[in-house]
């Protein structure tokens, strides 16, 4: 109960019965759009181009400014599952204007973003996102309850939470980052028990664009193990630690 939309260079493969929907990007930088409607019990999954002895000078740039090689918008969701390795755009995975609920997504090698999400009210089970050139996970503009978060090998930063976001998280896991946990631009993100390793810094909260005030991070229990800094902060925002591990 969608529109798929779809560009050249994507070979697609629904299997109605088992209600899956196999995406193959045989073209560099390649979409695919889930618009409208509602999807349901659904199993998406993306192979992305295969860059073995082929070179990707310049990633196209789609005419109306989206960025995902799978991207939902519009949507409500119920019990999705997506899958994504190997994309070739800004983001695998972009959800715009969602509510709904997914229970897994794994993503592995991305160009530059893992799962980017915006103006959305979305719950997720589990979340595995490892190989991201730029952030493993962005969220912004919404509301988000995270349950089971691993996050490796992040360009940038394991969790970015921006833009007037609020985050709920029962656990995560960061390893090998710049930045563990990010919380910006009158974003209020609230985390249980975090697990970070080989950081450059742990845990920031900062003010980046002029038109927000500052971000604010509160973690029940804080492991950090191999940084160089545990904790940045500026003038504008908080951070509050109740245990460190």
């Amino acid at each position: 109960n969608t529109r798929i939309i779809y560009d050249y260079g994507i070979d697609l493969k629904v299997k109605l019965e088992e209600r899956i929907i196999d995406i193959y990007q045989k073209k560099s930088g390649s979409r695919i759009y889930f618009i409208n409607g509602e999807l349901k019990n659904v199993t998406i999954n993306f192979i992305g181009f295969d860059k073995k002895n082929k070179t990707i000078n310049n990633v196209p740039i789609d005419i109306n400014g989206l960025t995902g090689c799978v991207s939902l918008i519009n949507l409500n969701l119920k019990n999705i599952k997506i899958n994504s390795s190997n994309s070739t755009c800004e983001d695998s995975v972009n959800l715009i204007n969602v509510k709904g609920n997914l229970l897994e997504v794994k993503i592995i090698n991305s160009l530059m973003d893992g799962l980017d999400i915006d103006f959305s009210e979305v719950s997720i089970d589990n979340i595995f996102i490892s190989g991201s050139n730029n952030d493993c996970l962005d969220l912004s503009y919404g509301n988000y309850h995270l349950g089971n978060v691993k996050l490796y090998s992040c360009g940038d930063k394991g969790l970015s939470v921006g833009e007037k976001s609020t985050v709920y998280n029962n656990y995560i896991e960061v390893h090998n980052t710049d930045i563990g946990i990010a919380s910006k631009d009158s974003s209020l993100t609230k985390l249980n028990t975090v697990n970070l390793k080989k950081t450059n810094t742990c845990v920031s909260a900062y003010k980046k664009k002029q038109e927000f005030n500052g971000g604010y991070l509160s973690i029940k229990n804080l492991n950090c193990i191999d940084y160089n800094k545990k904790i940045d902060v500026d003038n504008y925002s908080e951070i509050k630690i109740q245990n460190e591990l």
